[in-house]
């Protein structure tokens, strides 16, 4: 089932709902993507899995296609953030809405800066919200490959600053292998995350993890450091996106109890560049 309505209160746009069921074997294969041992819990971040059941997402090519027309517009996602509340369970059978959430402008040193939120609801059979999620992306005048390639100097080796005492391994050296099961368990199949071929030749050093996998990784750094008896789950979780993650990338992840329900997570990288600056709530 799939419908399309005009834009309710909070939306900037139509909203299409479509349903979703929490089936063991997708929770599993997510599960496997960001490392996560206990697989009968569902991931903070699992909500991006709607992709796979939307049937107008735009970053799946057609069965038995691949891209006669190009990659989908590649857009920068700069912000991720997520509402939690009745975990969700396997066996559930959700509607999913989806749409515009927020639009705004503003002038940036590579020029206009367009930013489209794109907010997804899960709501249960008794009309409860479970979990709500908007992803900010930003079009940019600057090709995005110039400010994806500009991020690190080529030319240049930094020193490579291992763990520190404190911080959590997230993964060691990542691989094309590491995206690919990610993409295939979320179901977002934007070519720059798998295809190297076509990466190059669309002018990118290689393919780049979507950075959905950095924050599902830091997210369970977040859940480890919940993990202890009387702590509280994660009722909030918003995430900035900071740098691209390359194939060989290492990633660290520093986390923050502010003491009053708060947390705050530093991910970074072998080069010590910060890839994702991420804050959290507990009940």
């Amino acid at each position: 089932m799939s419908a399309t309505g005009t834009a309710p209160e909070g939306w900037a746009g139509p909203v299409r709902t479509f349903e979703m069921v929490v089936e063991q074997g997708t929770v599993a294969a997510f599960c496997q993507a960001i490392g996560r041992v206990d697989e009968a819990r569902v991931p903070p971040t699992f909500a991006v899995v709607a992709d796979r059941f939307d049937p107008g997402f735009t970053r799946r090519p057609a069965a038995g296609q691949g891209w006669p027309d190009g990659p989908p517009e590649t857009m920068l996602h700069v912000e991720q953030w997520f509402e939690l509340g009745e975990p969700l369970v396997v066996g559930d059978e959700v509607v999913v809405r989806r749409g515009l959430g927020r639009t705004w402008e503003k002038q940036g040193r590579s020029g206009r800066l367009t930013f489209l939120e794109e907010r997804t609801e899960l709501v249960d059979h008794l009309g409860v919200v479970r979990v709500v999620t908007g992803w900010v992306d930003v079009r940019t005048e600057a090709a995005h490959r110039d400010l994806t390639t500009g991020q690190r100097d080529p030319g240049s080796v930094p020193a490579v600053v291992a763990a520190r005492p404190g911080e959590l391994v997230l993964v060691e050296a990542i691989t094309p292998t590491h995206l690919v099961r990610y993409v295939g368990a979320a179901g977002d199949w934007h070519p720059l995350h798998h295809d190297r071929a076509m990466a190059q030749a669309l002018g990118y050093p290689d393919v780049f993890a979507p950075g959905m996998l950095t924050m599902a990784l830091t997210a369970e750094a977040l859940t480890t450091h919940l993990g202890g008896p009387g702590r509280g789950a994660l009722v909030r979780l918003a995430s900035r996106f900071r740098a691209q993650v390359w194939p060989g990338d290492s990633l660290y992840a520093a986390v923050t109890d502010h003491g009053d329900g708060t947390l705050s997570a530093r991910t970074r990288n072998q080069f010590d560049e910060v890839v994702l600056e991420t804050t959290a709530a507990t009940a």
